[in-house]
């Protein structure tokens, strides 16, 4: 990853204004990590689409209401973005 890299974090990217944002972001050059809450599917959907633009995404599940769940996302997050085995 280069330092000029854009990356987007949007929350409840799987569907709605959520999922508009992101794709309006990977068609302007910028990569995505997005976060659902239950409905894996639409996420996954979303990946491949932003994908499909020629952009990197993941999508990670998040409850953003529960705070204890904060602390293992960005421990997903930093290894997804540091690990030799995946890229986003």
């Amino acid at each position: 990853m280069k330092s000029t890299d854009k990356i987007a974090l949007i929350t409840g990217a799987s569907r709605g204004l959520g999922r508009n944002t992101a794709m309006n972001l990977a068609r302007s050059g910028t990569d995505v990590i997005l976060t659902y809450h239950s409905n894996q599917k639409e996420a996954e959907s979303a990946v491949a689409e932003i994908v499909a633009l020629g952009r990197k995404a993941v999508a990670f599940k998040l409850d953003t209401g529960n705070v204890n769940s904060f602390g293992n996302f960005a421990k997903q997050v930093h290894w997804r973005l540091t690990g030799l085995t995946v890229d986003v």
